[in-house]
C-alpha cells in the first residue's frame, strides 16, 4: 500500500464527506433491496397462507396409516428428520393418532420460501418412512400435489416482480456508482501528483477500491440489518440471508469497481479522441444490449421461462429489458441536453439579461455536471410511469379474467346423465338468471376445436362480459333463432303412431305375413324463451322366449299408439319428429305420425325433410306424417321432420383468433365435424368476439343449444348449468348442497388479489427510485471549491449573492426538466410494450386472445410526478452563494 496504513486513514480523513456520502448512500440502497425482497416475500407468504386455509382436508394435508404393530412415535421421528433435512420442519405440524400420524402445514409459520423445500420433503418422505419401520405404511393426502399447483402460481408471479428489483437495482447501482466516483474526484489532483512521483497505477486503483470497499460494505451492512429489524417489526418475513448477503456485496461491489476503474483511467492523460470513442462505444453497446433484451422480452412476455426438463427459472436478461429501456432513455436525455440547451441559448441571443441566457449558455457547455441529476430524475420519473401503468392495469383489469374462466357468476359442471340439468339450475338460490349449456368438441384441420352449445336466449343475462370485452347480449340477439315450429295451443303435445301392416305376401304357395314396421320416435319442442325439450318413446318393446329350442328375443308392436308430452310451463313450439327403427328392420310399411295438442289437430302439412336426412317423409291427405326410416347394415339412423323456419345452418359466433386461423369472416359457412356425439353440423359465422367466456383458453365457437339439437340427428343433452346470480357463494353452496355429486366453480377472488400483490414491487421501486434521486441531488447541495469559487466569481462580478445563486438554480433545474422530460418519454415507452405483457404474467391464466389494456391512472400519476418535480426543485433552490469571497477569489495566489 502506498504509503502505509497511516497514510490511507490520514488520505480517508481528508475526503470524511465525500466517504460518508458514499456510507450513507450505500446504507440506504442496500435497505431499499432487502426492505423490497423483505415486502416481496410478505406478498408472497401471504397468498401462500390464504391459499392453504381453502383447501379442503384431503388436499391440505398428508396422513399416513400404518400396522397394528408398527410405531408411531419411530414414524413420526422420520417425518421430522426429512422436514428437518430440507430445513422445512418449523412449517408444519406433525400430529400422531391411533392410526398413525397426519402432517399438516402450520399456517402460521409457512412462508413461500418453505415451499421447495417442503415439495421435496414430501416427495421423499415415502421413502424415508419405508426404512423406519418394517410394517405397511400407506399415504394418502394430496398436500403435495395442492403444494406444486400454489407454488406454480406463486413462480408465475415473480416475473412482474423481477422486473420491478431489476428497475430498482439498475437505478441502485447508477445512483452507488455516482457517489463512488465522487472521492475519486476529490483527490484527482493528488492523484495525478502521487503518479508523476512515480506511484503505480495499479497502486492508486487497488487503494481507491479498498477505501471504496470497507465504505461501501460497512454502509450496506447497517443498511441491510436495519431494513431486516423493520421487517421483522412489522411482521414481515425476513428477507433470506443469501439475498441479504447478495445485495450488500452487491452494493459495495458497484463502490469498488467504479472507483478502481475511475481511478485508473484519471491517473493518466488520455486523448480526447479516445475518450470520445470509448464513450461512443459504450452508448453503442449499451444501445445493443438493450434491444436485445427489449426483443427477448417480447417474445417471452415474462422474465419466467421454462427449461427443457420442465422447471421454471428467471431470465435475467428478460428481467432487466424494462430497466435498461430506462437507462438508455436517460443516456439520451444526457445526451440532447447541451445541443437542446445550446439551441435554447442561440434562440435568446438578442437577451440582453443575464436571465435567462447565461444558465442556459453554463448548461449548454458543461454537460458532464448535469448527467447524474439528468439520469435519477429520469429514472425516477419513468418508473413511477411504470409503476402507475401497471397499477391501472391491474386495477381496470380486477377480476375479469377469473370471470372469463367461469364464464358466469356460479357454474355447475359434471351434471350425471340421470339429473336434470333444469333441476340443478333451479337449485341455485338466489338466481337471476340461468342457461342450460353442453360443451363439445370438432375436429379442426390440425387441431380439435372446442365448442359451445348455449341457450343463446339467456346469454345477455347470465354470461359475464370478461372485462366488458365482448356484449353477450348482442351475441345472443345474432345466434337465437327466431319463433318457429308449430304452436302448441293446448300447452300439451299427444303424437299418435300408426304402424300399418304390410300385406301378406304368397311364397312357395303359402300366405306369409310380415310385422308392422317397429319404430323409435322423437319429438323436439322448443320455448319461446330458446330451451329445448327432446322426448323419446317407441311403438315396440322386445320380450324375451323362452320353448323347447331355447331362449330367444322377439318384438311385439304396437300397431296403434299414443304418446302424450307435457312440457313445462310456457309457450311451446314442435319442430321435429324423428322415427328410426327399432333394434334391426322390420317391416316396409313405415309408419305414420298426426299430433294433437289440447285436442285439436296439429297441422303437421307443412313439414319436410331435414337436409341430408336417411329415408323418406312424405305427407298423407290427412295432414299426417309418414315415414320411411332407412337402414344402411350396420346402423339405423333416424330420418328426421322439420318445421318450417327451423334453420339448416347453424348460426355461431368465432373468437378472432381461430377465424384468423381458419380465415373465416362474418358470413361465411363451413362444416364441422362434432365428436361425442359424431354427427356434421353447416355454421355460418353470424359474428367474431374477442374472447370467449368459460371455454379453454377463452377460445372456442358459440352456437345456440336449440339450434345445433335440431341439425343433429343423436340427441344434444346439456351437462352444464350456468347460473346468474347477485350472491354467487350462497347459489354455489346451495347447488352444492342439493347435488353433492357436481362440480360448482365461482369466481376466485384471490385470483386477482394476488396478481394485484405485484404491484407493492413496482410500488417500492418507483418509491426506492424518487428517494435516492432525492438523496443524490441533496449531497450534490455540498458544492467543491471549484464550484464555490464560480459562484463568488459570478457575484463580484456584478450579479450579486442573490443573482449568483439565482443564475445556479436555474441551470440545475434545466437539468432536472431534461430529466422530466426523459423520464416521462422512456416510462411512456417501457409502459406501452412491458406493462401488458407483465400484468397478463402476474394473473397466469389469461388467454393470449384477452386483450390486456393500458390504462394509466392520470390524476394520481400527475400528482405525484409533480410532487417529486417539485421536492427536486426546491431541493436544488436551496443552493447559496458562499461566504468570504475574495478569500475564495485569492486562493491560488
Amino acid at each position: 500500500m502506498i504509503g502505509g496504513s497511516r497514510f490511507a486513514f490520514a488520505r480517508a480523513r481528508e475526503a470524511t464527506a465525500t466517504l460518508l456520502a458514499l456510507a450513507a448512500v450505500s446504507a440506504l440502497a442496500a435497505a431499499l433491496i432487502v426492505g423490497a425482497a423483505a415486502a416481496i416475500a410478505g406478498v408472497e407468504t401471504r397468498e401462500v397462507r390464504a391459499a392453504l386455509s381453502d383447501q379442503l382436508s384431503d388436499r391440505g394435508r398428508v396422513v399416513v396409516s400404518v400396522a397394528d404393530d408398527a410405531s408411531a412415535p419411530s414414524l413420526e421421528d422420520a417425518a421430522a428428520a426429512v422436514l428437518g433435512a430440507h430445513g422445512v420442519a418449523r412449517a408444519v405440524d406433525i400430529q400422531s393418532t391411533d392410526e398413525g400420524i397426519v402432517i399438516v402445514p402450520d399456517a402460521a409459520a409457512i412462508t413461500a420460501a418453505d415451499l421447495p423445500g417442503l415439495i421435496a420433503a414430501l416427495a421423499d418422505l415415502p421413502d424415508a418412512l419405508d426404512d423406519a419401520t418394517d410394517a405397511r405404511v400407506q399415504i394418502a393426502g394430496g398436500l403435495e400435489r395442492t403444494l406444486r399447483g400454489i407454488d406454480e402460481g406463486v413462480a408465475v408471479r415473480r416475473g412482474p416482480t423481477a422486473v420491478a428489483v431489476g428497475m430498482l437495482g439498475l437505478v441502485t447501482a447508477v445512483v452507488v456508482g455516482a457517489v463512488a466516483l465522487e472521492p475519486v474526484r476529490a483527490r484527482h489532483t493528488e492523484s495525478l501528483l502521487l503518479r508523476a512521483r512515480g506511484a503505480r497505477r495499479r497502486s492508486l486503483a487497488g487503494l481507491a477500491a479498498l477505501e471504496s470497499a470497507v465504505v461501501a460494505l460497512v454502509g450496506a451492512a447497517v443498511g441491510a440489518v436495519v431494513a431486516t429489524g423493520l421487517a421483522l417489526l412489522l411482521t414481515l418475513p425476513a428477507a433470506a440471508p443469501l439475498v441479504v448477503g447478495a445485495a450488500v456485496v452487491a452494493v459495495a461491489g458497484v463502490a469498488v469497481i467504479v472507483a478502481a476503474i475511475a481511478t485508473a483511467r484519471g491517473v493518466d492523460r488520455r486523448s480526447t479522441r479516445a475518450e470520445t470513442i470509448a464513450r461512443a462505444g459504450t452508448a453503442i453497446l449499451l444501445a445493443v444490449v438493450t434491444a436485445v433484451a427489449a426483443w427477448q422480452f417480447v417474445q417471452s412476455g415474462t422474465p419466467v421461462v421454462t427449461r427443457g426438463d420442465g422447471a421454471a427459472v428467471t431470465d435475467p436478461l428478460v428481467a432487466i429489458a424494462p430497466a435498461l429501456v430506462l437507462a438508455l432513455a436517460a443516456l439520451v436525455a444526457i445526451l440532447l441536453a447541451t445541443p437542446l440547451a445550446r439551441l435554447l441559448a442561440a434562440s435568446l441571443v438578442r437577451t440582453r439579461g443575464v436571465l435567462p441566457i447565461t444558465p442556459l449558455r453554463l448548461g449548454g457547455r458543461r454537460p458532464a455536471r448535469h448527467a447524474l441529476p439528468i439520469a435519477v430524475v429520469a429514472f425516477a420519473v419513468g418508473t413511477m410511469t411504470v409503476a402507475g401503468a401497471y397499477q391501472g392495469s391491474l386495477t381496470a383489469l380486477g377480476d375479469a379474467p377469473e370471470a372469463l374462466r367461469v364464464g358466469a357468476d356460479v357454474r355447475v359442471t359434471t351434471i350425471p346423465d340421470d339429473v336434470e340439468p333444469a333441476a340443478v339450475a333451479a337449485a341455485a338460490q338466489p338466481q337471476t338468471g340461468s342457461m342450460l349449456v353442453r360443451p363439445l368438441v370438432a375436429q379442426g384441420a390440425d387441431t380439435r376445436l372446442p365448442v359451445l352449445a348455449a341457450e343463446t336466449s339467456q346469454l345477455g343475462a347470465v354470461m359475464l362480459d370478461a372485462g366488458g370485452t365482448i356484449d353477450p347480449a348482442a351475441i345472443g340477439s345474432e345466434l337465437t333463432p327466431p319463433e318457429m315450429g308449430v304452436p302448441l295451443v293446448g300447452g300439451d303435445l299427444a303424437l299418435r303412431v300408426i304402424a300399418p301392416a304390410p300385406p301378406a305376401e304368397e311364397i312357395d304357395g303359402e300366405s306369409v305375413e310380415f310385422s308392422p314396421t317397429a319404430a323409435n320416435l322423437q319429438a323436439t319442442l322448443v320455448s319461446t324463451s330458446g330451451q329445448v325439450l327432446v322426448r323419446s318413446f317407441a311403438n315396440a318393446r322386445m320380450e324375451t322366449v323362452e320353448d323347447e329350442t331355447g331362449t330367444y328375443f322377439t318384438v311385439d308392436v304396437d300397431t296403434d299408439v299414443t304418446e302424450t308430452i307435457e312440457p313445462p310451463s310456457g309457450d311451446w313450439s314442435l319442430v321435429a319428429i324423428d322415427a328410426a327403427l327399432f333394434e334391426y328392420y322390420a317391416g316396409g310399411m313405415g309408419v305414420q305420425v298426426s299430433a294433437t295438442s289440447g285436442g285439436e289437430a296439429v297441422d303437421l302439412s307443412a313439414f319436410t325433410p331435414a337436409p341430408g336426412t336417411p329415408g323418406a317423409v312424405s305427407v298423407l291427405d290427412d295432414g299426417s306424417l309418414e315415414f320411411m326410416p332407412a337402414y344402411d347394415g350396420t346402423t339405423t339412423p333416424a330420418t328426421r321432420a322439420i318445421a318450417p323456419g327451423v334453420p339448416t345452418v347453424a348460426p355461431a359466433a368465432l373468437t378472432a383468433s381461430l377465424a384468423d386461423s381458419m380465415s373465416l369472416a362474418v358470413g361465411d359457412t363451413i362444416s364441422l365435424e362434432i365428436d361425442q356425439p359424431d354427427f356434421e353440423v353447416d355454421i355460418e359465422v353470424a359474428e367474431i368476439v374477442p374472447v370467449l367466456p368459460g371455454t379453454p383458453a377463452g377460445e372456442g365457437i358459440l352456437v345456440d343449444l336449440g339450434t345445433l339439437s335440431l341439425l343433429s340427428p343423436a340427441a344434444i343433452v346439456a351437462n352444464q348449468a350456468w347460473i346468474a346470480s347477485d350472491r354467487p357463494d350462497a347459489a354455489a353452496a346451495a347447488v352444492a348442497a342439493a347435488y353433492p355429486q357436481t362440480v360448482v366453480l365461482v369466481a376466485d377472488p384471490r385470483s386477482g388479489q394476488n396478481a394485484a400483490g405485484t404491484a407493492i414491487a413496482f410500488l417500492l421501486a418507483a418509491a426506492g427510485a424518487a428517494v435516492l434521486a432525492f438523496v443524490v441531488l441533496a449531497l450534490r447541495r455540498s458544492r467543491g471549491r471549484g464550484d464555490a469559487r464560480e459562484l463568488a466569481l459570478l457575484a463580484v462580478m456584478g450579479l450579486g449573492r442573490r443573482r449568483a445563486g439565482g443564475v445556479r438554480t436555474r441551470e440545475d433545474l434545466l437539468a432536472i426538466g431534461f430529466g422530466v422530460v426523459g423520464g416521462l418519454a422512456a416510462g411512456a415507452v417501457t409502459a406501452w410494450f412491458a406493462v401488458p405483457p407483465l400484468v397478463r404474467a402476474a394473473y397466469g391464466t389469461i388467454p393470449e386472445a384477452y386483450p390486456v389494456p393500458l390504462v394509466v391512472p392520470w390524476g394520481l400519476l400527475t400528482a405525484s410526478l409533480l410532487a417529486t418535480a417539485a421536492i427536486c426543485a426546491l431541493i436544488v433552490s436551496t443552493v447559496r452563494v458562499p461566504t468570504g469571497l475574495a478569500r475564495l477569489l485569492r486562493e491560488d495566489e
